[in-house]
């Protein structure tokens, strides 16, 4: 029953589900989380948890084993993280990572590799961006190599290399959703794009 708006899922290696979601304007954009322990049918889903940050703007959440990660950007253009080391049970307080280069990001996505390693995902006017953590340290963000209009959002799992979904406009104004695949050393050599 919560309002229509930005929103993703991860499951932990325990099998926990968890949501996270951004409030409407209405509700100042807040950030909520919700731990499902054991998933099914008859779960109530209802029950969230607010996270004191507000006035946010898109957001994701991405799991590997017991680390259970959430990204988003608020207002202020802050990329900001929180995590949790034991699947989404506790978590540590929220850190910014880096900041986007405008006003606002509508799409967001995360996604781990085999060996722990992270890359963001991130739309930002007509551009899209990746900030990857490697052997426990955030590496500086750096833009595609792409041209076209504004993007709406992204999507993001890894199969040797990211695998992405983007949406938005070309150039002249069409809709698309455009696949591509941003290098790990499989597929397309680390570090480029397809």
């Amino acid at each position: 029953t919560e309002p229509d708006y930005y929103h993703s899922i991860t499951m932990p290696g325990d099998g926990s589900l968890i949501r996270v979601r951004v409030g409407p304007a209405g509700d100042n954009n807040k950030l909520y989380r919700q731990r499902i322990i054991n998933p099914g049918p008859l779960s109530d889903f209802s029950a969230w948890t607010y996270t004191g940050y507000y006035g946010c703007q898109a957001v994701t959440a991405a799991s590997f084993n017991n680390e259970v990660s959430i990204f988003w950007v608020n207002l202020n253009q802050e990329l900001k993280c929180m995590m949790s080391t034991d699947y989404g049970a506790t978590w540590g307080s929220a850190v910014t990572l880096d900041y986007v280069p405008y006003n606002w990001v509508e799409g967001i996505s995360a996604a781990y590799k085999p060996n722990g390693d992270i890359a963001i995902f991130f739309t930002s006017e007509n551009a899209l961006y990746v900030k990857k953590r490697i052997g426990g340290n955030w590496q500086e963000k750096t833009a595609w190599d792409k041209s076209t209009g504004y993007l709406t959002s992204v999507a993001v799992f890894y199969d040797g290399d990211w695998c992405l979904i983007v949406t938005g406009q070309d150039s002249i104004d069409n809709y698309r959703v455009w696949s591509l695949v941003y290098g790990d050393g499989n597929a397309v050599p680390a570090g480029e794009w397809s």
